[in-house]
Protein backbone atom coordinates (compact mmCIF):
# COMPACT_ATOMS: atom_id res chain seq x y z
CA UNK A 1 0.00 0.00 0.00
CA UNK A 2 1.07 3.15 -0.58
CA UNK A 3 0.42 6.57 1.09
CA UNK A 4 0.29 10.44 -0.55
CA UNK A 5 0.95 12.76 1.97
CA UNK A 6 0.94 16.51 1.35
CA UNK A 7 3.94 18.21 2.47
CA UNK A 8 2.02 19.78 5.48
CA UNK A 9 1.26 16.30 6.62
CA UNK A 10 4.29 14.87 5.81
CA UNK A 11 5.94 17.73 8.36
CA UNK A 12 3.31 16.64 11.03
CA UNK A 13 4.42 13.19 10.88
CA UNK A 14 8.07 14.21 11.37
CA UNK A 15 7.30 16.19 14.24
CA UNK A 16 4.69 13.76 16.02
CA UNK A 17 7.62 10.58 15.87
CA UNK A 18 10.00 13.45 17.04
CA UNK A 19 8.21 13.69 20.01
CA UNK A 20 7.34 10.63 20.42
CA UNK A 21 10.88 9.28 19.95
CA UNK A 22 11.82 11.75 22.21
CA UNK A 23 9.11 10.18 25.14
CA UNK A 24 9.95 7.29 24.47
CA UNK A 25 13.88 7.87 24.93
CA UNK A 26 12.65 9.17 28.22
CA UNK A 27 10.63 5.88 28.86
CA UNK A 28 14.04 3.79 28.32
CA UNK A 29 16.00 5.98 30.73
CA UNK A 30 13.07 5.56 33.47
CA UNK A 31 12.33 1.86 33.08
CA UNK A 32 13.82 -0.16 35.44
CA UNK A 33 12.45 -3.27 34.67
CA UNK A 34 15.22 -4.71 31.81
CA UNK A 35 13.17 -6.97 29.77
CA UNK A 36 10.93 -4.08 29.32
CA UNK A 37 13.45 -1.25 28.50
CA UNK A 38 14.87 -3.77 25.47
CA UNK A 39 11.35 -3.74 24.28
CA UNK A 40 11.28 0.35 24.56
CA UNK A 41 14.53 0.50 22.83
CA UNK A 42 13.53 -1.77 19.66
CA UNK A 43 10.68 0.24 19.30
CA UNK A 44 12.42 3.39 19.59
CA UNK A 45 14.67 1.86 17.13
CA UNK A 46 11.93 1.38 14.80
CA UNK A 47 10.53 5.02 15.57
CA UNK A 48 13.99 6.66 14.90
CA UNK A 49 14.29 4.32 11.27
CA UNK A 50 10.48 5.53 9.92
CA UNK A 51 11.80 9.08 11.18
CA UNK A 52 14.77 8.90 8.53
CA UNK A 53 12.91 7.70 6.04
CA UNK A 54 10.75 10.71 6.18
CA UNK A 55 13.02 13.25 6.42
CA UNK A 56 14.23 13.11 2.64
CA UNK A 57 10.39 13.66 1.77
CA UNK A 58 10.69 16.89 3.58
CA UNK A 59 13.67 17.88 1.63
CA UNK A 60 12.19 16.97 -1.50
CA UNK A 61 9.41 19.28 -2.08
CA UNK A 62 11.22 22.45 -0.31
CA UNK A 63 12.28 25.04 -3.22
CA UNK A 64 15.74 25.87 -4.01
CA UNK A 65 17.52 29.19 -2.50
Amino acid sequence: MVLELSQQQIHLLHSCLGECIEDLHDEVLHTDERDMRIKLREKLTQLQALQRQVEPLMLREQPAL
